[in-house]
Parts: C-alpha cells; structure tokens; sequence
C-alpha cells in the first residue's frame, strides 16, 4: 500500500472534516499533519484492511482531542488571563492572522508547484520529503542511480523555491 498516494487522495476530504470539527482552518491543518504522521507509522508496521476508514478515524479522534484540549486551556486560562489583564499587558504567542493567511497561500503555492513537477521527480520528492526515504531507496524504487535520484530531489526543491520566490 502506497499510503503517501492514500493519504492525498483523501487529503481534502479530510481537511474539511477536520475544519468541521475544530471549526478553524489551521487547527485543521495541524491535525492533518500529526495524522499523516500517525497514519504512515502505523502503515508501515502493518496492513491497514480499511485505510481510509482508518484516516478518517484518526483524524477524528485528533481533532476531538484537540476540541477538548482547547476547552480545558481556555478554562485555565480564562481565570489567569483575568488576573494578567488587571496587572499587566501579556502578548499572545498565536501568530498573527497574516501570518496564517500568508502560511496557508504558500502551502496552496507549494502544493501547485509540486503537481507541476515531472511525475518521476514529483515521485522522488515525494519519497524522500513526505516517507522519510534515503536516496538509495528512492534510486532503487525508480529504478535509478543514486546520483539521478538526488538531483531529481534537489530539482524539485528548487522548483519549490522558485515558485515561493515568484510569490514576493
């Protein structure tokens, strides 16, 4: 099972039911990277019989645990926070709303970048940034050197680059 290509299959689907359940954006976003996480550790130690079933139920549970966590910090927080505010000004640590609106435009620029990648370099950026996999692997998976592997990598994330660089 090639679960990077499960999980992008699923990705927006899950991103929005994420969204729906911790009614932020972002928040939903983080949940979808601890679920890829989760999801790719628990793939490569066995065979996942339902694995979109199996996404979804972590990034619902995720995104639940999260839910709770935020109202059991807000709880704690709102009594502090009205003790901090009589004494003294205390500036948030959340980034700002720019700087999540600009995160969230260069990932959408990121994800455009890489579709327009040749599919073999897409592929061997792919492996080696999202499965954590040595260029040795990827050579031997493409059926490539290990010198073709690692400028196909390097290629793509100059692509990358270029294309965030076109941003500004």
């Amino acid at each position: 099972m090639d679960t990077l290509h499960v999980f992008l299959a699923a990705q927006a689907e899950l991103l929005r039911y994420a969204t729906r359940i911790t009614g932020d954006s972002i928040e939903a976003e983080d949940v979808m990277q601890e679920a890829w996480l989760r999801f790719r550790a628990v793939a490569n130690e066995r065979v996942l019989e339902e694995p979109n079933g199996y996404l979804f139920r972590i990034v619902h549970n995720l995104a639940l645990d999260r839910q709770r966590r935020l109202g059991r910090e807000s709880q704690i927080f709102a009594a502090g926070a009205a003790m901090a505010s009589a004494v003294e000004f205390v500036p948030s640590d959340q980034p700002s709303q720019q700087a999540g609106a600009e995160a969230k435009e260069e990932l959408v620029m990121l994800r455009k970048a890489i579709a327009q990648l040749p599919a073999r370099t897409r592929r061997a950026f792919e492996m080696h940034r999202f499965e954590d996999m040595k260029l040795t692997e990827i050579a031997a998976e493409l059926g490539i050197s290990k010198s073709v592997a690692s400028e196909l990598v390097i290629e793509a994330v100059e692509f990358c680059k270029k294309a965030l660089r076109r941003r500004h």
